[in-house]
């Protein structure tokens, strides 16, 4: 009797461990804090602390606004933030921000539960989006396994309170082609559009067809208003996208011999434009023309084609190549003003 009573006693032990584990296992989940920050408008010396997660860089980054980017310090497991503190510097303005994010944590939690944080296969992100002006994103990021597609989830917003840097370097601080060679190109076309972090840009069904009938591989990257960024080759499914502000084509001729890549910047009102027409779904097709360097953009709309603009590609310098950064084409001819 008295060995089944601690045979007995063991066995509860056991399920009591057990409960306690799956318990406390609930508690924890597997994540990893990243940073972010808009394409062409870098964030410098970032600290971000989670208290239990933390990331950082002493250099700027400029990955695309929701595009993850850095190393990971601390343990994998870890319990829900309650919030975060964060500090950088941003570029583009030469101002300093610095300040803590409370995070709705009942939410995290149940999209950590929702998508299976908790199983050793599925490993999740939180990551902070630095932008000019002090807006802040805080968005949870992981692959659902179900469809692998890429889950990118807004879970807060904040603005943090900025000062001037004077302790910045002094060539920083001036703002020119030569201490920001590509930045200050960019912001001479684009400047610092605060609206598109104070309000998040709408997004549409948007398609990209650009290999036919051209017959030829075309490779494109393209910036949105807020500095996301893309890029693909060809035709691209349907998916929930922001509207470009800016394009980066590229293709062979027809012999396959000679490159031809160069940007261009959308038309000022293009936005607008797609607003008044109420378009839920937005379909980009390119032409080439014969001579392999002239081509036409189109907005097809309820199948009819409207001319956007029409350019001239150019073959990149070796230098452009080394870099793969080119530059701007001279020829362009707009249809929408």
């Amino acid at each position: 009797m008295k060995d089944k009573l601690t045979v007995l006693n063991w066995l509860c032990m056991i399920l009591f461990l057990s409960i306690l584990m799956s318990s406390c296992q609930k508690t924890k989940y597997q994540w990893e804090a990243g940073i972010s920050a808009p394409k062409y408008y870098p964030a410098g010396n970032i600290r971000v602390n989670f208290d239990n997660a933390s990331n950082g860089s002493t250099f700027s980054i400029d990955p695309g606004w929701g595009q993850t980017y850095g190393a990971v310090v601390g343990e994998k497991w870890k319990s829900v933030p309650k919030e975060v503190f964060i500090h950088y510097s941003s570029g583009a303005e030469n101002y300093t921000y610095e300040g803590k994010v409370l995070l709705p944590q009942e939410k995290i939690r149940d999209l950590f539960n929702k998508y299976s944080l908790d199983d050793k296969d599925n490993l999740g992100h939180l990551v902070i989006g630095m932008a000019p002006g002090g807006w802040i994103r805080v968005w949870f990021q992981t692959i659902d396994h179900k469809t692998d597609n890429l889950v990118n989830i807004e879970v807060a917003k904040a603005k943090l309170r900025g000062s001037y840097d004077n302790t910045a370097d002094e060539r920083y601080k001036v703002k020119n082609f030569e201490n920001w060679g590509k930045y200050y190109t960019y912001w001479q076309h684009h400047g610092i559009p605060y609206e598109a972090w104070a309000n998040n840009e709408k997004e549409y069904n948007m398609y990209f067809d650009f290999n036919n009938p051209n017959k030829r591989k075309v490779e494109f990257s393209y910036t949105s208003q807020d500095g996301t960024f893309e890029q693909g080759i060809g035709i691209w499914k349907k998916f929930r996208r922001k509207l470009p502000c800016e394009f980066e084509l590229g293709w062979r001729d027809k012999a396959k011999e000679t490159f031809y890549c160069s940007k261009f910047t959308m038309p000022k009102s293009f936005k607008s434009f797609v607003e008044k027409k109420e378009l839920n779904t937005i379909v980009f097709k390119l032409e080439i023309d014969d001579n392999d360097q002239d081509a036409t953009l189109y907005l097809v709309t309820n199948n009819t084609k409207e001319r956007i603009l029409k350019f001239k590609n150019k073959q990149p310098t070796e230098e452009e190549k080394k870099n793969n950064e080119y530059t701007y084409t001279t020829e362009v001819e707009y249809f929408i003003p």
